[in-house]
């Protein structure tokens, strides 16, 4: 389409106060149209201005622009689309009858309520009105302008996405009815423009909106974002590109301008024109060619198609991140382990990576996994690493096929063509490369037995490898609609495992990597991996929500959104109920529904919970609904709320039609849910006494620490605070000082060892730091909390009635019952301070945080005392198993060498206990909220435990403690090799947690006697003890 120029200016803001900069560039901009005009011979220029116009949407500001746009339409085809800047707010006396019709589903919107939402536009739709020189079609909210140009015709439409601003908007806040986009013909030159980006809209708002787009139109145009980059291209579908622009005046970034681009027969010709001071200046052009050309993959031989390896990219949800648009593959996927099933032996646990499924010695694989595993995405990068492996993959999902048997042909034939470039499929069944058929989700195949049986037997014929990925409820014995198994003997079957410690720090670092101020500052990336890292542990908990990339990127996008829900974000509350809510969402629930739902299955979960019920009958679940319905006057039919529950994931249906709570995350939060509104009730008073006294039961500890992200009553606090101080009554929390004694005395006249820190990437130890947490989790390696946990009990009933029976077996118990007790008190003290920091008062926070840190100290020194009691007898016994390794064959000076390396072991091992008991403490009690009162107390201890404490808690929250309270801290230390130690291995855990300049880490390392070295084996403080 020769002769035409499209030209975009977007984000103006004029206001009095720069109007003499505006208009010095507007005047600018006139000049060089006319000379884009004169040097490219063209016959029209069409201008699309692309909102914000205005700085407050006011008439005087419209007015200031009154000349330049009279002269612009006079001489260009001038089409314009509003922004949140052209809507004036001030205009709105009150904004309770706006807030009320926007809250409307969008389906609901008409005419009324959208002419009364945009009644603060009024001074710029008369602007617009008065410079439109083209007729157009309307809808209340889009526009569409019919042009001619060399006998060939162009429609342009715009959309006015600033009907729902409001004055302080996020990304996800914008959305945009459907039923109001414009008509166009299909086939013709359809281009649409407005003012929000589409990762300005509401997640599923936005996938409709983008879907209804891309199909009808070449070009999209956008503004608002403005953006550091100058402007953003990208290819929506192979006819379809995205184009986002730069704001024309916006002194807070380097670059302002205006784009252009020119349509070829086969291309797009785009331009970029910045701002030098002066005058505008040609700097950047792009083709749609190149743009294209790099977003598709190839083999040496053939082409993926681009449409096709877009659809390879998306990850089938729109997850809002701050500084990227759309998240694909590429940006946060993480290869999940698989766990063997075929093993002979059934117990083996050895994991294998999915990254390293082509280099298997089976040609035919099996991947099991439940629904959110990831198994569709494992199967799209499989297709993305065969292409980079020069195989010829071919992705089939399971629900395209149909009599598999005889259109065997035309199936493959089809998903060729979608899927390459340039070939049939007789070429690619004769082609050399090798040929992967992935083939995902095989319970969704449709036939007979005989027929699936005949496509998995051609499939096997023309594929060298078959990978397929099937649900974990497939009936794999065999049934009557399934017939016997597919895959006995012939397939090596894998499970799809959930993500671990270390590919769980993976995503994270990839979402982080995203950010603009993680790309320019490696310290920021360190801190923001590790705060978000902490809470997904927390938040995931006891396995209370799946540890699969769904829920892991649903929790980073909450993370980030701040807090739409009007709850405390900085309870981990916050993030159950957003989960929950998501859900409820995804599954059509309106807001107005939210309240009534959620009262539903608070008391459908009290149900299960009074009665230790895991799954309850259709029959008698029939009966709560009934209940339900007349205790609080509604009508439910019970068959579509239980079909809603299950299509949000709140329950599910096992065989014989009974039902459970699908996730434990929603069974007890809403069990917290009811104990919190009736926790003044008798019986929900005996409840919360029960839990507190049987702490050590996984279920008492759950459903309290959920309650303390509903409820902060001083009653909880007061019952927990007293049940902890009973553990360990006859001890006193240890000083490590001269209570030390004996300790210090093992290694006394030992040549001491040095701590040594190794200059190295932080992100590589945090990934070793986590996969050791895996090992432990697996059972390959152990830890002091890992023998905790292994104490605990299964889940038991909270009926008070086993109160005082509960009661009796925790007296009985041994010292490592009562110090898991110690810890889960410990873990429940921290929540409640760190949830409700803002609300409690400092005397309720102080005797929190006394007991959450003197309980741990008072286990401890029960420990030394043991110790003490039994050193002699440890000592042999470890000199004993050190002898055996020399097979009997020892001198005097061997027997000496044996002492000293028994003794510098029974050492390290105290030391290991210390550093878990002050590390426990500070992860679960650490945070900025409360560093006063946490510093207080320590500094009222006084003793050397107190500032271990003390230092511990501010470097968990990767504080930049200065080099001199690091000097500070070391001198004021009471000298004795337990707490020398133990002070090197807190700070040299913290050197490698998180970045500090070269400078800064040598001279902390010098202050506390900490080794700098460039060249170590040894990493951190887990491999120095």
């Amino acid at each position: 389409m020769s002769g035409i120029l499209f030209v975009n200016i977007s984000d103006i803001h004029v206001k009095e106060s720069n109007k003499k900069r505006v208009l010095e560039k507007l005047s600018a901009f006139q000049d060089c149209l006319i000379g884009l005009k004169i040097l490219g011979g063209f016959e029209k220029i069409i201008l699309l201005v692309s909102g914000d116009l205005a700085f407050s949407g006011k008439k005087a500001e419209y007015d200031i622009l009154s000349n330049v746009f009279e002269d612009l339409a006079t001489s260009y085809d001038l089409i314009m689309c509003a922004g949140n800047h052209d809507h004036d707010f001030s205009s709105y006396t009150d904004n309770n009858v706006r807030n009320h019709l926007l809250k409307m589903d969008s389906s609901q919107q008409n005419e009324e309520s959208i002419a009364f939402i945009t009644k603060g536009m009024a001074d710029y739709y008369e602007f617009e009105k008065k410079y439109e020189t083209i007729s157009s079609i309307n809808t209340p909210l889009s526009k569409t302008y019919t042009l001619t140009a060399n006998t060939e015709t162009i429609n342009i439409s715009t959309i006015n996405t600033a009907w729902c601003s409001q004055i302080k908007e996020h990304g996800g806040d914008i959305f945009f009815p459907p039923q109001y986009l414009p008509t166009v013909q299909k086939g013709k030159l359809n281009i649409i423009f407005f003012h929000h980006p589409l990762a300005w809209f509401e997640p599923n708002n936005q996938k409709e909106i983008r879907n209804n787009l891309r199909t009808d139109h070449s070009i999209i145009l956008t503004g608002h974002e403005h953006l550091s980059d100058n402007f953003k291209v990208i290819g929506e579908t192979s006819n379809c590109l995205m184009i986002e622009a730069m704001p024309f005046d916006d002194t807070t970034i380097e670059t302002n301008g205006f784009t252009t681009f020119e349509i070829f027969d086969n291309d797009i010709l785009i331009k970029n024109y910045h701002w030098n001071g002066s005058s505008f200046e040609e700097a950047k052009e792009i083709r749609k060619s190149d743009v294209m050309k790099g977003n598709s993959i190839s083999t040496s031989i053939y082409s993926v198609q681009y449409d096709f390896y877009k659809s390879l990219l998306d990850i089938g949800v729109n997850f809002i991140h701050p500084d990227k648009d759309i998240i694909d593959l590429n940006d946060v996927f993480v290869y999940p382990n698989l766990k063997n099933l075929s093993a002979e032996d059934k117990l083996e646990i050895k994991k294998t990576s999915s990254e390293t499924l082509f280099n298997s010695v089976h040609d035919k694989i099996l991947l099991i996994g439940d629904e959110y595993c990831g198994k569709s995405t494992l199967i799209k990068k499989l297709f993305v690493d065969s292409i980079s492996k020069n195989f010829l993959p071919l992705l089939i999902e399971g629900g395209s096929i149909r009599n598999g048997g005889i259109e065997f042909d035309k199936i493959i034939n089809r998903h060729v063509i979608k899927q390459y470039e340039g070939i049939s499929k007789l070429e690619y069944a004769s082609c050399s490369l090798t040929k992967v058929l992935l083939l995902d989700g095989f319970d969704f195949v449709k036939g007979d037995k005989k027929s699936i049986r005949a496509f998995l037997t051609s499939a096997e014929l023309l594929f060298d490898k078959i990978i397929v990925t099937v649900s974990d409820t497939f009936d794999f014995g065999g049934s009557d609609i399934l017939g016997e198994s597919y895959f006995d003997g012939k397939y090596q079957k894998y499970e799809i495992n959930k993500l671990g410690y270390k590919q769980r720090y993976e995503l994270v670092n990839k979402w982080n990597q995203l950010k603009e101020d993680c790309q320019n500052e490696k310290s920021a990336l360190v801190y923001k991996n590790n705060e978000a890292v902490k809470t997904i542990t927390k938040v995931l908990g006891r396995n209370y929500i799946p540890s699969t990339p769904f829920f892991l990127l649903t929790l980073l996008q909450s993370m980030e959104s701040g807090n739409p829900l009007e709850v405390s974000s900085n309870t981990y509350g916050y993030y159950y109920q957003y989960l929950i809510t998501q859900s409820l969402g995804n599954s059509s629930v309106k807001k107005d529904e939210l309240d009534e739902l959620f009262n539903y299955i608070k008391e459908l979960a009290h149900y299960y919970c009074k009665s230790n019920l895991k799954d309850e009958s259709k029959t008698n679940l029939w009966d709560f609904n009934k209940y339900f319905c007349e205790e609080y006057g509604v009508q439910i039919d019970f068959h579509t709320r239980f079909e809603l529950l299950k299509k949000a994931k709140i329950i599910e249906e096992k065989d014989g039609g009974y039902y459970k709570f699908k996730y434990p995350y929603v069974y007890y939060f809403f069990i917290a849910q009811y104990l919190s509104d009736t926790i003044k009730s008798d019986n929900t008073i005996q409840t919360i006494d029960a839990l507190v006294s049987s702490l050590n039961k996984r279920r008492s500890m759950s459903i309290l620490m959920f309650l303390t992200h509903h409820s902060r009553d001083e009653s909880i606090l007061e019952k927990v605070v007293t049940q902890s101080k009973t553990l360990f009554i006859k001890s006193h929390p240890t000083k490590m000082e001269m209570d030390a004694d004996f300790i210090n005395k093992i290694v006394e006249k030992l040549p001491e060892l040095p701590i040594i820190y190794k200059q190295q990437n932080r992100l590589d130890y945090r990934l070793e730091h986590e996969e050791e947490k895996d090992r432990i989790e697996e059972g390959q390696s152990s830890s002091f909390e890992s023998v905790l946990n292994s104490e605990e009990e299964d889940d038991v009933s909270y009926n008070a009635a086993q109160a005082e029976k509960e009661k009796s077996v925790i007296e009985s118990s041994d010292f490592i019952r009562d110090t898991n007790l110690t810890f889960k008190s410990l873990e429940i003290l921290g929540q409640l301070s760190r949830n409700y920091y803002g609300s409690l008062k400092v005397s309720q926070k102080r005797k929190l945080l006394e007991e959450a840190i003197k309980a741990p100290l008072r286990t401890l020194d029960y420990y030394f005392s043991i110790i003490e009691d039994n050193s002699d007898a440890a000592l042999e016994l470890v000199e004993k198993k050190i002898l055996e390794k020399y097979d009997g064959k020892i001198d005097s000076t061997t027997s000496n060498e044996v002492k000293e390396t028994a003794r510098r072991f029974f050492f390290e091992m105290i030391v290991s206990l210390s550093y878990f008991f002050i590390t426990k403490i500070s992860s679960s009690i650490g945070s900025a909220n409360l560093q006063n009162i946490i510093d207080e107390i320590c500094d009222e201890i006084g003793s050397n435990s107190g500032k271990l404490i003390k230092l511990a808690t501010l470097l968990e929250l990767g504080n930049s403690v200065s080099v001199e309270d690091f000097r500070r801290f070391f001198s004021t230390m009471e000298k004795n090799h337990l707490s020398d130690r133990l002070l090197k291995a807190i700070v040299v855990n913290y050197l490698y947690m998180f970045e500090r300049s070269d400078s800064e880490t040598q001279q902390i390392c010098h202050i506390t006697g900490i080794n700098y070295r460039s060249i170590s084996k040894q990493i951190g403080f887990d491999r120095i003890i």
